[in-house]
């Protein structure tokens, strides 16, 4: 049985592949209390103990705001990190699934989606310590991939993480009376994270390269929380109360742009459907419509 590390192995991804393959994989799921990716000399100890077939590098600080205001501790983690992961993954013969972010095109003109050769824009801490891995990543390790993941969306699960994402910060929404404020013109895919889960798997089979994951969506955000509402059965008079368009970021003169063209991913043999049919498949699949 081949054996797996996820770092990252608390958070909404990892808990869910661990679920899903828990069976098929020796994983070892770790959170950032179980190993400090920051400790290069706690890295290569662990490494060297556990000499693992392959690793998924998630760990990470996604949070815009947090790297913004602790530039430091996110490089820590971000960047310091990953690269210590992938020099212990060259030294014990361990492929590297790096874990990047549509947020490296947070800054392009140019319109998307956006393709692997695309070149990256990325205007927040996170995406510009995303990129700097990506850049290094060939120095250091021969056997390795580079993932770059949209917006994930999911339910609660048994035994799996939490987290925000526009599925289940639309229900809590609706369920409190609360109304959601949502931009026309903010445009990125967005994912079922049992997709990207069944997906991550075929990676293995695949050559070494970048590839580009998760749903396609040619909706801005106040279109997608509408279709979440409308599925679940909302009125429309009272989606009208609940929903509001909020332009006053993101307009028709200021496009936020993070879609990225999955066609390399599909053409490998990964399967995503558009987020509207993955937001139904989701909803249908947790007996919610």
């Amino acid at each position: 049985m081949k054996k797996i590390v996820i770092t990252g192995g608390s958070g909404f991804i990892g808990t869910r592949f661990y679920q899903m393959y828990k069976h098929d994989f020796d994983i070892k799921a770790l959170g950032s209390k179980d190993l400090d990716v920051t400790d290069k000399d706690a890295v290569d100890a662990y490494m060297d103990q556990e000499k693992p077939d392959y690793v998924f590098h998630f760990a990470g600080i996604p949070n815009q705001q947090f790297c913004m205001e602790h530039p430091d501790k996110a490089y820590a983690v971000n960047v310091s990190g990953a690269l210590y992961m992938a020099e212990a993954c060259q030294r014990v013969g361990a492929k590297m699934v790096f874990a990047s972010t549509e947020q490296l095109f947070n800054g392009s003109k140019e319109p998307g989606p956006y393709t692997e050769e695309s070149t990256p824009v990325p205007d927040t801490v996170y995406g510009q310590n995303k990129w700097e891995v990506e850049q290094k990543l060939p120095d250091i390790l021969d056997e390795y991939w580079i993932v770059r993941f949209t917006w994930m969306f999911g339910l609660p699960e048994k035994d799996c993480a939490g987290g925000s994402n526009i599925l289940m910060d639309t229900l809590k929404a609706v369920l409190h009376n609360q109304v959601v404020k949502a931009s026309e013109y903010e445009f990125r895919g967005m994912t079922d994270v049992d997709e990207l889960c069944k997906n991550l798997v075929k990676l293995l089979d695949l050559p070494y390269d970048t590839y580009n994951m998760g749903s396609t969506n040619n909706n801005g955000r106040y279109e997608i929380v509408r279709f979440i509402m409308e599925e679940i059965g909302i009125p429309q008079e009272r989606i009208q109360e609940l929903l509001v368009a909020d332009n006053s970021k993101f307009n028709e003169n200021h496009y936020r742009e993070l879609r990225l063209d999955n066609t390399k991913a599909k053409n490998a043999g990964m399967v995503f459907t558009d987020t509207k049919e993955a937001i139904h498949n989701c909803l249908k699949r947790f007996s919610m419509i």
